[in-house]
């Protein structure tokens, strides 16, 4: 498996509040990490670095999973690390109502496990489909849900940022937890919403499938095309061609 990460301010904010991240257990298994600080609230950098340190630590530090031994360490592992952001905020009142999206995938042998909290989102594809794995918790996803307004009129609602839940803002939460099998995928990309917002996700899907470029170069092309959409937030981008060998 290779991995890129492509992470730039954009054009509308003064720092990048977004973190991505890759890293490998004692028995090398990979774990994929984006994550969003919540904007237009204070510290957000501090909340998704906060969360990237901890997940970093928890993970190198540990041996083999097995598929369900891996689902458990991350959920509990999620579920801890919250309750840390929040204590933290508690401690530390200047931090008060921080928080962060985040996306942890993890490769298990041939299978991959998601878990998400927030809009930060996780696609799966081949180059017949592109699947999205993630559900964003927000406002405008629960109104698409119950079928109050469409999937179009998503994109332009006046609340279509409010994140129904997010690291660090409840004592207590729990990510949302999808099982794959790997075998039938190519690539993996994990995108914060300043990507998500402005590159459609059949964008995505015939970019990713662009043979001329390398891994790095797609990155960049994602990102660049999220920029030119005008899009107003940070841009961030992990890829993971599951087919490949390495990681440079």
């Amino acid at each position: 498996m290779k991995v890129i990460e492509k992470s730039i301010c954009g054009n509308y904010r003064d720092t990048n509040e977004d973190l991505t991240g890759h890293f490998y257990n004692r028995t090398n298994q990979p774990l994929l990490l984006i994550a969003d600080g919540m904007g237009g609230h204070e510290y957000g950098e501090v909340a998704s670095k906060f969360v990237y340190d901890k997940v970093k630590a928890a993970w190198e530090s540990n041996n083999l999973f097995n598929m369900d031994e891996a689902e458990r360490y991350l959920r509990d592992l999620v579920m801890k690390t919250n309750h840390e952001l929040y204590d933290y905020q508690e401690e530390n009142p200047e931090y008060h109502g921080m928080g962060t999206t985040l996306v942890l995938v993890a490769v298990i042998e041939s299978s991959i496990i998601v878990l998400n909290v927030g809009d930060s989102r996780a696609f799966v594809m081949n180059n017949r489909k592109i699947e999205q794995v993630t559900e964003d918790h927000t406002f405008v996803n629960v109104l698409v849900s119950s079928g109050e307004i469409t999937e179009e009129e998503a994109l332009t609602h006046p609340r279509r940022n409010l994140i129904t839940k997010a690291m660090g803002t409840e004592k207590v939460i729990q990510a949302d937890v999808f099982r794959l099998r790997g075998r039938q995928y190519d690539y993996i990309v994990l995108a914060t919403d300043g990507l998500t917002d402005a590159v459609r996700t059949d964008e995505i899907h015939h970019l990713m499938y662009s043979t001329k470029l390398t891994l790095q170069e797609k990155a960049e092309e994602l990102t660049k095309t999220a920029e030119m959409n005008n899009s107003r937030d940070n841009i961030s981008v992990v890829l993971a061609d599951l087919k490949a060998g390495g990681d440079t």
